[in-house]
């Protein structure tokens, strides 16, 4: 009955519009009134203070700073340049040149809403002015963003190591394959959609003087990802240290090399990335005691004895999960989504036997989808306001690029070498 009512009480706080973190706080703070009394409280005082002060949610505000700061001192401009170079002859090339950029961008940021809102300006504007549809433009960016937390670094991945106690640089290399392998598929949709769409074609090749003239410009913003996992993996820095790196490399390359950075920007950007980190770890500090709760009543070990009751199939119980998570991530914001599912799916995925690291990726890969898929994906608002577009414009767009998405979230469930390998190559363990 208690955990009926602590449900319900979740999906009402939402439903009457209260944002995610107050919501939770306030069902926590119910359920230790109602079945300990006012004592339990500096329970809630304590969880929310330990869950903000692990050493790698350091990372977080550290990354969120260097997409910034890459958006404005024009490195994204200079990514999308070189993407257009290798992939941008086809028909339908700017989409392609769209989704590539993403990639190399994700290997920077760690963020799908910096991928979106940063690059996407650029993206977006080159499309439309070769003809391309607005909402046709805001739909490649909207998907192409989600490969930003997936490729290495990752803001998800930080703070799924800090909640499972795993390691984020063995997390960093999980996303590696699953990154790619989402690049891919968005690019086969793409090329499979542009006959039937008749896309515009973009220019023909350039010459030799604009190519070198380009990957010159470029050179210092593409060093960043290989400098980044060069650092945390020749154990030069721990990721938190790295994310310290990526911020300083990127303010020099805004403000030294590509001269796009002003001081006035800097103050303007200071601001964002605290009002970015503020957000995110209020909803950690204001998740941590509502998780504490659900343990406290037992609510993974109910929901574990309903999935196995059900099945022993794991085939079938990752099905249910990613099914369930995927609903969850049509109402709720992303990390919400990883704070409260972590404590709850964690005994379940250990009883089939799925890899802590395996875990994490499937999670965040589900949280990514979550970010495109209405009525409340993120990502989606972003590049709607970039392209002036309604978002029911964009969900129309949606579907091809959605399957593809799914398909690879299957294929990365079902064959779990494809997230630990790599980290097992590297001899890197679950405990950080």
């Amino acid at each position: 009955m208690l955990l009926t009512g602590i449900l319900l009480s979740v999906c009402l706080t939402i439903l009457i519009g209260l944002p995610i973190a107050p919501a939770l706080a306030l069902v926590a703070i119910g359920t230790m009134l109602v079945t300990s009394g006012p004592d339990l409280l500096v329970v809630f005082i304590q969880r929310a203070y330990a869950a903000t002060t692990s050493f790698p949610l350091l990372a977080i505000p550290f990354f969120i700073l260097a997409g910034n700061l890459m958006n404005v001192g024009g490195t994204t401009e200079r990514i999308f340049d070189v993407a257009r170079l290798m992939v941008g002859r086809v028909r339908g090339g700017l989409a392609q040149v769209n989704v590539l950029s993403s990639m190399i961008f994700a290997g920077m940021s760690g963020s799908a809403v910096a991928d979106a809102a940063g690059l996407g300006v650029v993206e977006i504007r080159a499309m439309t002015r070769h003809g391309y549809q607005p909402e046709y433009a805001a739909t490649i960016t909207a998907v192409s963003s989600t490969i930003g937390p997936i490729i290495p670094p990752s803001i998800p991945f930080v703070i799924f190591g800090s909640l499972a106690n795993v390691s984020v640089g063995a997390l960093f290399l999980a996303g590696i394959v699953p990154g790619l392998l989402i690049g891919f598929g968005l690019m086969v949709a793409i090329a499979i959609a542009a006959r039937r769409r008749n896309l515009p074609r973009s220019e023909g090749f350039q010459s030799r003087a604009v190519v070198l003239r380009t990957l010159v410009r470029a050179a210092p913003a593409l060093a960043l990802p290989p400098l980044i996992l060069w650092a945390i993996f020749g154990g030069v820095a721990t990721p938190t240290e790295a994310s310290v790196l990526a911020a300083a490399y990127a303010f020099v390359l805004g403000r030294f090399v590509y001269g796009e950075l002003s001081l006035r920007d800097i103050e303007r950007i200071l601001w964002d990335t605290g009002r970015q980190t503020t957000q995110v770890l209020f909803i950690i500090a204001m998740a941590a005691p509502f998780g504490w709760v659900m343990v406290q009543q037992q609510v993974p070990n109910a929901i574990l004895q309903a999935l196995l009751s059900l099945s022993r199939e794991p085939w079938v119980i990752l099905l249910l999960v990613n099914i369930a998570l995927l609903v969850l991530g049509m109402f709720l914001e992303t990390i919400a989504i990883m704070i409260l599912a972590y404590p709850i799916l964690a005994p379940v995925m250990a009883a089939i036997g799925v890899d802590p690291i395996h875990f994490g990726v499937i999670l965040v890969l589900n949280m990514m989808i979550g970010l495109v898929t209405p009525p409340v994906g993120l990502c989606l608002y972003v590049v709607a306001g970039i392209a002036r577009v309604p978002v029911a414009a964009i969900v129309r767009e949606l579907t091809p690029y959605l399957l593809a998405l799914l398909v690879v979230l299957g294929v990365v469930t079902y064959v779990p070498a494809l997230s630990t390998w790599l980290p097992k190559a590297f001899g890197l363990g679950v405990i950080r």
